[in-house]
């Protein structure tokens, strides 16, 4: 019988001291420092072997919050990196919790992510690169014209996206200006940040993180939720942000899959060229309900 895991080699372990720099606190939930996904993911990145290519993610699933301790400088952790047989490997980002009543300690995993083996470039297709790029970029059903529907958009002003809709801090506020929402889909103009230090492999975190903020406005006007991410089939960094840049992002939702959210995003720099791809992003309500989005951007309320 075939082994159901398709690893070859045991995990290889990585202990990661993270450092907790003063931006990160401004990524709150319910009061609590959070780790946002995007940084979870440049973290495991920064420290994935050479034989690997960062910029190609596959099957990230995104399971526990990792909460900051409000006197933390640092967190420990641990990168799992399993070989798979087909190239490529599995990457977790995991720690260790120790219960208040027991010694008994458990690791947790907060982000797990498969990194493609590195290739040459459009080998996959045969097609020129940025050909396979645009086409793996599906976008919504119905699209019409430049603004993706031809419906008046609802729109968001940036300083209420954050106020009402995304409580973030300072750091996390890379929307800018209006946030254009119909039926089809969203657009939003995103910035690449004011903190130089948080680039790496994947460019600047703050415009994936951005145009999550999108969608989560989307699901907050059509579907009636607040919804994080917790997972997505594929991302390939196309062109690495950075900080400081301009970008504009289109978010195109799928069909929902139950209680789940699925979208479609591209984010392209100021003259249309592509950045980056995520192909079936999935986000819910991770709250039990707690979390309700404002009567004013409920279609129908």
């Amino acid at each position: 019988m075939e082994d159901v895991s398709p690893a070859v080699k045991h995990p290889r372990e990585i202990p990661l001291v993270i450092p907790v720099p003063a931006y990160l606190r401004d990524h709150r939930a319910d009061g609590r420092c959070v780790l946002p996904a995007a940084e979870a993911l440049q973290i495991l990145a920064r420290t994935l072997p050479a034989a690997y290519d960062a910029r190609r993610q596959e099957g990230a699933q995104f399971s526990h919050l990792l909460i900051v301790d409000e006197a933390a400088v640092r967190i420990e952790a641990v990168h799992e990196i399993e070989p798979l047989r087909g190239g490529g490997c599995r990457s977790r980002l995991t720690t260790r919790r120790t219960g208040p009543r027991t010694s008994c300690t458990r690791r947790i995993e907060h982000a797990c992510v498969h990194f493609s083996a590195l290739r040459e470039t459009g080998t996959d297709t045969g097609e020129e690169p940025a050909t396979a790029r645009e086409r793996a970029f599906r976008g919504a059903s119905g699209e019409r014209g430049p603004d993706r529907d031809d419906a008046a958009p609802f729109v968001v002003p940036g300083a209420r996206l954050y106020d009402e809709l995304v409580p973030f801090g300072p750091a996390w506020r890379n929307v800018t200006g209006e946030v254009r929402l119909t039926p089809a889909g969203a657009a939003a103009a995103l910035s690449g940040g004011r903190f130089p230090e948080a680039a790496g492999p994947l460019g600047s975190p703050f415009p994936f993180d951005a145009a999550m903020h999108v969608a989560c406005a989307w699901g907050q006007r059509y579907r009636g939720v607040v919804a994080f991410p917790v997972g997505f089939d594929r991302r390939e960094v196309l062109s690495p942000t950075s900080s400081g840049g301009r970008y504009v992002c289109r978010v195109s939702p799928l069909a929902d899959e139950g209680a789940t959210l699925s979208f479609d995003i591209q984010i392209d720099d100021e003259d249309r060229r592509a950045m980056e791809t995520i192909r079936n992003l999935r986000m819910r309500d991770i709250s039990g309900g707690k979390r309700i989005p404002p009567a004013w951007v409920r279609e129908g309320v």
